[in-house]
């Protein structure tokens, strides 16, 4: 019987936040000079008022793309390795016969997932702060 009372409570329980210094927020600009409005207060909270995590932030990866190009029998075919910084190598298209072609030294950048009108989960900070923790996908209004 307290099994199953564990099983239910943890039922209703999953995919819910319900710690008490945590908030749900709306995001109203982004990304130039963010602003949340936090349920319940009457004031949005503007950019120097919020700390987000780095996820949520556009991130840049360093990469160098080698173009290569091979023969299949007399046709020339071409293939594209990328070298993250980490050292994660990317191969497309089929094993080249022949030298480098060229390499380009770049880098990508993954941008955010935030959009204006998005539900966030914040955190009260110090200081009348928030950090903001990520979207809310829950659904939960």
């Amino acid at each position: 019987m307290l099994t199953d009372a564990l099983k239910l409570l943890h039922e209703k329980t999953k995919n819910k936040i319900d710690a008490k210094d945590t908030e749900r927020a709306t995001l109203l600009s982004w990304p130039g000079s963010p602003s949340v409005q936090v349920d319940g207060d009457p004031e949005p909270y503007p950019a120097d008022k919020l700390v987000f995590a780095d996820y949520l932030l556009d991130r840049e990866v360093k990469a160098d793309f080698i173009a290569n190009e091979y023969l299949e029998g007399d046709e020339a075919k071409g293939s594209v390795t990328g070298v993250l910084a980490n050292g994660v190598v990317y191969e497309t298209g089929e094993p080249y016969k022949q030298a480098p072609r060229s390499t380009l030294r770049g880098k990508l950048v993954i941008p955010s997932p935030l959009q204006v009108g998005d539900r966030l989960i914040v955190s009260r900070l110090s200081g009348q702060r928030y950090y903001v923790h990520g979207k809310d996908v829950g659904g939960n209004d």
